[in-house]
């Protein structure tokens, strides 16, 4: 399974994207060692849309994370699927640092951990 995948389109206006269609678009986006979404391993830290321009604050799991290069474009890809978005920058932070209590598990995800 690759880390990334291209889902169909996400439904919504032309418009200005929203910030739903933007943390569904970052659901399909995994983490290639854990099997678990960005979204669901709380790396997302922030997301700011101005129209048509993504920006996006997240970390990793460790400041040495071997995606820490492809991760971003993998989040970038990812968000230029959803109608409207015109730009992505993506930005990684390590303050805070990402701790296991972010984790959010998605009920497919529950008990893998443990």
């Amino acid at each position: 399974m690759n880390a990334f995948h291209r889902a169909s389109a996400i439904a919504g206006s032309s418009d200005a994207p929203t910030r739903e269609q933007v943390l569904e678009a970052l659901g399909g986006v995994f983490d290639p060692e854990l099997g678990m979404s960005v979204v669901e391993l709380g790396l997302i830290y922030g997301i700011d849309i101005v129209g048509g321009a993504v920006n996006i604050a997240m970390t990793l799991t460790a400041p040495g994370c071997p995606v820490h290069d492809v991760m971003p474009g993998w989040i970038r890809r990812s968000v230029m699927a959803v109608p409207g978005v015109e730009s992505v920058d993506v930005r990684i932070t390590f303050d805070p640092p990402w701790t296991p209590e972010r984790i959010k598990l998605s009920p497919r995800n529950r008990g893998r951990l443990g």
